[in-house]
């Protein structure tokens, strides 16, 4: 194969990258978590930031470690950024990289593990053990084309990383996944289309078919048909992962494990293929427009939104095995963008309904929406196809931060999905009297910790901090981290006030600290934890347990607060100067 190199003025996201001035403060790391943003639909990008980055003179080649206990999974990434855009490919050897991270992060010898990525390996392994974490995704992310020479040291790169694994879980792993994929150039700029467009593969197709049946409603129709497996396997060869515009991170690999279904279509499709049609749900897809002229069904445009795993395993199959097996195919054609988003959701059981999609029309999340509208900012509390502005607070993301702040940091940590899914949790987070000035200056906080984490972490790498930042770092380097302080710092709210605070909801910012740049009231809460941080470490040091352990408890979590407030309360006369922004900044 013969690389060509891409011509940057012709890449559409290169300029909505280049404009986002929020991004660049993280330098070489700014378009992996571009690019991160739209893989992985973040919403808080800042946030993910703040809890995923090891970068530094001794991250042992791991760029990111994103452990997320709620989705059973973790992330890890390596980058690379040229000057140039027009290189060939990435360095292979930027993958291979994967494998020492990966030997470090999973079976390096603790005591030899550098003080930075010590962390993030020991709570890899232990939700590993745990069971917390049944996948692992390798990511290197590059501003060049695609190679295979980068494909090949990936998939060694996940062989090994399945080689340890199976060594910390045995016969676990044949409930493990490890999927790896490299997202470059053309990777970036298709996920940058798809969050305009669900159909990025924009040809008029033929569909193989003489019989069919028609369907159609108010503002949509479908044909109903079988087509040839060889069709499908050729379908995904020329086109691949663009086939899944709708739905990108559909399509995880045949991954040759006991259980996998990809594996066992494979193996469906060699050994029955003539009852190939009667054992698969077959593959449904949206199209710009559906034609029948002359008995020929002809279609504008797909996008597969169920049956990825289908189309996937057909088109690693060998061409023998998929000659004499067809497959049920419902295409749909629909104009409304509403009604696409739906339907694409109600058909993906790869992208399930969210909770939060069932709160979308609640009249709260309705009349915060309009509440923060009046200061200019974006609430988003129900998906859609148009991009989130950078600054906008969502629900979905916001609704932790909340339910941690109110005394629940394990839900909001372990179980965000049961805050709207789960009707006596959701009307304890958001309570009929919630409002706008209450829900920001939680936000606000919540912006203030990852400040604060993402300044201590460069601090970190570059080995100048001082005995209280290491303090801080020691507090704020898990993952729990920020729900841990979220909650803390709503159990002190009356020493942090210096008044009584009989309703915690109470406790708003005042209309005027309310800006979409929320820089003041930012301030006023990384003041605040600059006071508080150094409290937590003492009390903790006193309890000699350890910090991880603390933040997964809330017992433990309860205990450490309890004694804050009785500290907070002897050192009022010392410290209480030191929250006056705050207290400028809100009221009770």
């Amino acid at each position: 194969m013969t690389l060509q190199p891409i011509d940057p003025d012709n890449l559409t996201f290169k300029h909505a990258f280049e404009s986002d001035t929020e991004l660049q403060k993280y330098r070489q790391l700014a378009l992996t978590f571009f690019a991160l943003s739209l893989y992985l639909r973040i919403e808080n990008i800042h946030e993910f930031a703040a809890q995923a980055t090891t970068e530094g003179g001794d991250d042992k080649k791991v760029d990111l470690c994103y452990i997320d206990e709620e989705d059973g999974r973790a992330v890890i990434v390596q980058s690379f950024f040229s000057p140039r855009w027009d290189r060939l490919a990435a360095p292979a050897n930027k993958a291979s990289d994967l494998t020492i991270a990966m030997g470090w992060l999973l079976s390096g010898n603790e005591s030899q593990i550098p003080q930075r990525l010590k962390p993030k390996a020991l709570e890899l392994r232990k939700a590993i053990t745990l069971g917390d974490i049944n996948r692992i995704e390798l990511l290197i992310i590059h501003n060049c084309p695609e190679s295979r020479n980068v494909a090949d040291e990936l998939k060694l790169a996940a062989d090994t990383t399945r080689d340890i694994v199976r060594s910390i879980i045995g016969d676990r792993i044949s409930d493990f996944a490890i999927s790896s994929k490299e997202i470059g150039l053309n990777t970036i700029e298709d996920l940058y289309k798809s969050s305009d467009s669900e159909i990025l593969v924009d040809d008029w197709l033929e569909i193989p078919s003489q019989s069919y049946i028609e369907e159609s409603g108010d503002e949509w129709k479908a044909i109903v048909t079988s087509i040839p497996g060889e069709w499908v396997r050729q379908l995904h060869l020329s086109h691949g992962d663009r086939l899944f515009s709708a739905n990108f991170r559909d399509y995880m690999g045949s991954i040759n494990r006991k259980g996998n279904i990809n594996l066992e279509i494979r193996q469906t499709a060699a050994s029955e293929p003539m009852n190939f049609w009667v054992y698969n749900n077959g593959i449904t897809a949206i199209t710009h427009e559906l034609r029948i002229e002359q008995n020929r069904i002809m279609m504008h445009g797909i996008s597969i939104i169920n049956g990825a795993q289908t189309t996937g395993s057909l088109g690693e199959s060998a061409d023998a095995d998929v000659q004499r097996l067809k497959v049920l195919f419902r295409i749909v054609e629909s104009r409304p963008q509403d009604l696409i988003q739906k339907i694409i959701r109600y058909n993906n059981t790869q992208n399930e309904i969210k909770p939060a999609d069932r709160r979308s029309n609640d009249a709260v999340q309705n009349r915060l929406r309009s509440e923060f509208a009046q200061h200019g900012i974006s609430y988003v509390h129900r998906r859609s196809a148009l991009r989130t502005p950078r600054n906008a607070i969502t629900a979905s993301a916001i609704a932790p931060a909340i339910c941690a702040f109110h005394g629940d940091p394990q839900i909001a940590y372990r179980n965000a999905r049961d805050i709207f899914s789960n009707d006596t949790i959701y009307l304890d987070v958001f309570r009929n009297n919630i409002s706008s000035e209450h829900v920001f200056l939680i936000a606000t906080l919540s912006n203030a910790v990852d400040a604060i984490k993402h300044e201590l972490t460069i601090l970190k790498s570059s080995s100048i901090t001082t005995k209280i930042q290491d303090q801080e770092y020691e507090i704020l380097k898990y993952s729990p981290s920020k729900h841990f302080i979220l909650f803390v710092v709503g159990q002190l709210a009356e020493e942090i006030m210096s008044r009584r605070v009989s309703d915690l909801f109470e406790w708003k910012c005042k209309p005027d600290s309310i800006s979409p740049t929320a820089r003041p009231i930012t301030q006023a809460w990384v003041d605040t934890l600059d006071v508080i941080l150094p409290q937590i470490a003492m009390v903790i040091e006193r309890q000699q347990a350890s910090v991880y352990d603390i933040q997964r408890s809330t017992s433990m979590s309860n205990h450490i607060a309890r004694e804050l407030k009785a500290l907070l309360t002897s050192l009022e006369p010392l410290l209480g100067s030191r929250f006056a922004l705050i207290r400028s900044k809100s009221t009770v």
